[in-house]
Formats: C-alpha cells, structure tokens, sequence
C-alpha cells in the first residue's frame, strides 16, 4: 500500500467525530451508533498547501472528507481542474465500486482532511445493513428526483418468457435477472446467488400486488403487465423487461407507489433483507450495486 503524503493529527475524541460526521451527506441518514462505528475507523490528517492528494490511476486507499482548507482536483484530461471546500469528498465512488482512483488531486492551501481507509469502510458496509442503505438513500436521493423507467439492460433484446406452470429453475432466473440494471455488474456466478432468493409470483389481472407504504422489493416483470401509481394520482406502467421497486428496497424505504396488475402474467420477486444479506456476505456484488447506482445513462440513474 502506497502512503498518502500527510501529517497525521492527534486522535480526536469520538464525540467530536460524530459531530463532523453528521455533517458530512455521505452519513446524513446514518444514526448515531452507525456513526460511532465510523468514527473508529477515522482519523484526522494534515496536508501542507500545494501537497499531492491522490493521482489519478492509483489504488483508492482511502474515503477522504476536507474539513478545512482547499482542494484543487483535476476534472479533465486537458488541465481542467475545481476548487473543492468542506466538506467535499475525496474517493467516495472508487471505494464503493471498488475501482482505480479517477481524478488527481492537491492541496491548494493548508488543509485538514478526515480519512477513513478503504478496506475498513467496505467491512463496515458489509457488516451494517443500516449503513449500506443509507449510503444508497444518499445517492439516490443526490440524483435529483425520480429515476423514472429505465431500459432493461440488454436494450433492442426483447423478453422472451414461455407462460408454464412449472417454476422457473435457477438457471432460468439468472437469464432475466440480467436484465435489471443494478446487477449488470454482477458476475454469473453472483446472479445466481441472487436468483436463489428471487421468488416468481403470479400477477392476476387487476390485482393489487403492493400499495404505497408496504415494505418494497425488487420486482421484475416476466409477462403481463402493472401500472404504478403515486399520490398525486400520476401513473407509469411497467411492461415486461422492466424491473421496479429498486430505489426504495436499496434504501430501506416503504413503496411510494400502489400497483395494480393492467395485464396478467409473472413477475420476479426480491426482498430486502435476503438481498441485504446477501449483499454483506458478497462485498464484489455490493460493490456491483453501487457500480450501478453511480452509472447515468441519458442524465438519469439507471435504476429501474
């Protein structure tokens, strides 16, 4: 592991920590013992003005919160680069997806930073399911609004699902399951992880599989077809190849829409805490979602 360049600061007592940290929108849904279990793995640091911060390409080793002082990263490969102030953050989407560090980055004065390192952030993720959700709440919430619908995975192939009445076999279920956006990340061996906790479910027509304020799942449709609709009485609906309840499960949050089934058929079912579960033994997988979660497509997050 290569050092980062910078002074290290005496320990700060954890409450102090935790005051910083509920600053911070990375942790603004996390509670206070969430935050305490943060504050053990942070510590504060010091980088002397015009000093290197990370460059672009190397391992991201760390989460990375400025608390005081100015960072100049590099946005472009043509010299473009932003002033960044507290409480900015350094790192947050490589330690999540697990990937090389994007942008080079220097102190532009004195600067005091909190550091939390990689690999004892993502234990904390696996080991808290709380956490991992408010982080999705987070970013989620940061992508101004809803995701809306977006194409299944594999746009231009369409689905094709043979009504039976023998259930689909495990094998079956990670063909589909491909298709929802947030698992394009995942490998095969992943998804079938995954479609060993995915139930199918009958959609009888005019049924009303979910109202709005039910705890949410991850649906997607095998055939037929729902209509979701929100309280302000705006409707979408949702044709086969299409997944949805995503942004509320990943969140831990109830379903903000009432279904009701516009033409029968089958769909997909994945609960949230099967899934969490799954999820914190898993961290690739984990690592997968937020993948996913981070990508746009078109301006908007590629959820449903």
């Amino acid at each position: 592991m290569s050092p980062i360049p910078f002074e290290l600061l005496p320990p700060v007592p954890a409450v102090d920590l935790v005051c910083r940290l509920k600053a911070i929108p990375l942790f603004r849904f996390a509670s206070v013992d969430e935050l305490f279990r943060v504050a053990t793995i942070s510590r504060q640091v010091r980088y002397a003005a015009h000093a290197p911060v990370q460059e672009r390409g190397g391992p991201a080793e760390y989460i990375q919160v400025l608390v005081q002082g100015t960072f100049r990263v590099d946005v472009g490969s043509e010299g473009a680069s932003e002033l960044m102030t507290p409480p900015a953050m350094l790192g947050v989407q490589e330690v999540l997806k697990g990937t090389a560090l994007l942008s080079s980055a220097s102190a532009e004065t004195d600067s005091i930073a909190l550091v939390m390192p990689a690999e004892e952030f993502r234990a904390l993720l696996a080991a808290n399911i709380e956490l991992s959700q408010g982080l999705f709440r987070m970013l989620l919430e940061s992508r101004n609004g809803d995701a809306g619908i977006e194409p299944a995975a594999r746009p231009g192939a369409p689905l094709r699902y043979d009504a039976r009445a023998a259930p689909l076999s495990n094998v079956e279920k990670v063909l589909y399951l491909q298709m929802v956006p947030i698992l394009s990340h995942a490998t095969a061996e992943e998804l079938y992880e995954v479609a060993a906790i995915a139930r199918e479910i009958p959609l009888a027509d005019q049924e009303v599989p979910f109202s709005a304020g039910a705890p949410a799942w991850i649906g997607f449709v095998l055939s037929g077809a729902i209509e979701l609709t929100n309280a302000d009485g705006a409707s979408r609906r949702v044709d086969a190849g299409r997944s949805f309840g995503v942004r509320e499960t990943l969140a831990g949050a109830s379903f903000l829409e009432t279904a009701r089934v516009v033409a029968p058929g089958k769909a997909l079912q994945i609960d949230r805490e099967p899934l969490f579960d799954l999820l914190s033994d898993r961290m690739d997988l984990l690592q997968g979602v937020f993948s996913a979660v981070f990508h746009r497509k078109g301006g908007d997050l590629a959820i449903d």
